[in-house]
């Protein structure tokens, strides 16, 4: 069902987004849909909780750098022309219309930062990144530029992008 409402989303957007059509694709009946989330707006917030408790696969190399290029690589890769960075750009535009969906998207953002925290935590921990940088701008300074062409420009994510992004990256923080 998850994916179901995800390539919806991302191709019709959230106004787009009918439980009828969810139904039908996630191959289930409206009741059992109605059941589990009431409307179109709980519909989504079930999906995006369900996405917060997904683990990521973190890379742990034994080498920051390398472990922060993967990262911004994966991240690229997640939201370049997929459905669910499609599916995210339209729910983050929605976002301010609905206080369940606000609530929603930033426990999944709560969830990925603590997912990511905990690489660069280790780099700091290991005496590999330049002190005085803080763990939670760390976060920031990784996932901005691909939320910024994703958001913002509409430039695609691509590995020649990402490798530009993850290399300043590593420059500006890597001992």
């Amino acid at each position: 069902m998850s994916a179901a409402v995800i390539e919806i989303l991302a191709s019709d957007g959230y106004e787009g987004l009918r439980v009828d059509d969810v139904a039908e694709r996630a191959g289930v009946s409206k009741t059992t849909l109605y059941r589990r989330a009431p409307s179109k707006a709980a519909l989504v917030v079930d999906v995006l909780r369900g996405l917060k408790h997904d683990h990521v696969p973190l890379p742990d190399t034994g080498d920051i750098a390398s472990d922060l290029r993967s990262l911004v690589r994966d991240l690229y890769r997640s939201l370049d022309g997929t459905a669910l960075g499609r599916a995210l750009a339209g729910l983050l535009a929605e976002k301010d219309r609905d206080p369940e969906l606000t609530e929603a998207i930033e426990q999944l953002w709560h969830s990925r930062q603590q997912q990511v925290g905990s690489v660069i935590r280790r780099g700091i921990d290991a005496g590999t990144i330049r002190p005085g940088l803080d763990e939670a701008s760390l976060v920031e300074f990784l996932a901005g530029p691909a939320y910024y062409r994703l958001l913002v420009t509409g430039q695609r994510l691509d590995p020649a992008s990402a490798t530009r992004h993850a290399d300043a990256l590593v420059a500006a923080v890597v001992r």
